[in-house]
């Protein structure tokens, strides 16, 4: 429990922190080959935010700070007594951290920056890295590769066949989140994917009973996969 104290501490310094870090993402133009027709206006693709204009959102800074105490909280929880806890919880930390900032940009824009996606991925495989050398349990190491690639096709497929449900930033989420999940188990990646898409369905119900969706509504699917992942390492 000190454990869980402190990291939910951490987390409300780290949090408050990511308005920074967005408003450093270099900004870029939409690719018209994933932008959902019902985003386009006039058939032209809408005019991205500034990462720094999402940035300056009024009270950002204190959303942020708790959404992340409350994750790192959580991971804090999900991997206590796991046979390679504390080695690998940075590598669930950081792409806790980063995961807060790129649902908080999914839901503004719809989109995910290469810039999140694979900082995550390099930053969890080099703790990953660290932890099998540490533990030695390379087993696991080689698991969570083959579960990270193994997601990034699962979800390159749905991409190429449904551009308008995924886009290429959430193929490139699903390789960091396959990571994590591989690190758990096989067990643990069916059910981080099985329960993004349950979370997606129930977010997209929800939102069509409430009037704010209509049934060929573009969601973003990042905060739903980010979502299913952290449930699946609490059920681990």
């Amino acid at each position: 429990m000190t454990l869980v104290l402190a990291l939910a501490a951490a987390g409300l310094v780290a949090g408050a922190l990511l308005p920074q870090l967005i408003a450093r993402i270099p900004d870029r133009a939409p690719d018209p080959a994933v932008v959902s027709p019902e985003l386009v206006e006039g058939g032209r693709p809408p005019s991205p935010v500034p990462y720094r204009e999402l940035a300056a959102a009024p009270r950002l800074a204190g959303l942020l700070a708790a959404v992340t105490a409350a994750v790192w909280a959580l991971l804090a929880l999900a991997r206590d007594g796991a046979a390679n806890a504390p080695e690998d919880l940075p590598a669930y930390l950081v792409v806790g951290l980063l995961g807060v900032a790129m649902a908080y940009i999914d839901l503004r824009t719809q989109l995910l920056p290469d810039w999140l996606t694979l900082t995550a991925l390099g930053a969890a495989g080099a703790w990953l890295t660290v932890a099998a050398a540490i533990t030695g349990d390379w087993g696991a190491y080689g698991r969570a590769w083959a579960a990270a690639a193994a997601c990034l096709a699962f979800y390159l497929l749905l991409a190429l066949l449904r551009p308008a449900d995924l886009g290429l930033g959430d193929v490139k989420l699903s390789a960091s989140l396959g990571l994590l999940l591989g690190w758990s188990g096989w067990a643990t990646v069916a059910s981080g994917v099985f329960l993004a898409f349950l979370a997606g369905g129930v977010i997209g119900i929800v939102l069509l009973a409430a009037g704010r969706a209509g049934r060929r509504t573009s969601l973003p699917f990042g905060p739903p996969m980010l979502l299913g992942t952290l449930a699946a390492l609490l059920l681990s």
